[in-house]
């Protein structure tokens, strides 16, 4: 439905743009149906493209959301096809965002396009006079076991041995939780599987092939 205000401006526009002069006046009078019927057409091309600015981000596109997902291979192996239009958008902003990056507000800034709150910590040695009480042990980097050389390793054999030190951990509401069912599980199966497909699966294809990222899980 047009604005009606907005109809009546383009109505008082284009009738600023007829010809001057007393012969005119009466086809002025006689021309105002004409001049609405253009107002009402140049209102709905006014409103539609600010409808259409919408679209320029998948965050708030509609119509051109299949062609966002198309732009950026969605779905693909970590991001199914949502269910719903707000977690389709979701999906199509966190892959249009994620340019790259190292650092932990990085990580979190991508569970945050993705729809979670992550908080994401790295575990380091634990260094006498460095580290405090209450910091949590990992185990050291060894430069002389743990860098690749030459005449001491073979074709293969990856260039570090990284341990703790490469590895980021991600603590992350869970959206997938299966308790223990008699029945249906056995024994020696864990009593509570918890996981984050998405997220997991996202994170694995961004984080630097050197690191690893360990999950830890809260309740939602």
């Amino acid at each position: 439905m047009a604005n009606p205000s907005l109809v009546e401006k383009y109505r008082r526009l284009l009738g600023k743009l007829l010809p001057l002069g007393r012969a005119w006046e009466q086809l002025k009078e006689d021309s105002q149906q004409i001049l609405l019927g253009l107002a009402y057409e140049f209102c709905r091309v006014d409103e539609r493209a600010q409808d259409l600015l919408a679209e320029f981000d998948p965050g708030t596109a509609d119509e051109l959301l299949t062609d966002w997902e198309t732009l950026l291979g969605l779905p693909d192996e970590c991001s199914p096809l949502a269910p719903d239009l707000v977690q389709r958008r979701q999906q199509a902003r966190q892959k249009l965002a994620a340019l790259g990056g190292t650092s932990k507000e990085f990580y979190e800034q991508v569970a945050a396009n993705l729809g979670f709150d992550a908080i994401v910590s790295d575990y380091r040695a634990f260094r006498v006079g460095i580290s405090r009480a209450g910091e949590r042990l990992s185990n050291p980097f060894d430069p002389d076991k743990d860098v690749f050389r030459v005449g001491r390793n073979r074709v293969g054999d990856q260039l570090k041995i990284a341990g703790w030190r490469y590895i980021f951990e991600v603590n992350v509401e869970a959206t997938v939780i299966e308790p223990f069912r008699v029945g249906r599980n056995r024994v020696g199966d864990p009593l509570v599987n918890f996981g984050n497909d998405i997220l997991e699966c996202t994170m694995a294809k961004l984080k630097p092939a050197h690191t690893g990222v360990f999950f830890t899980f809260r309740d939602p």
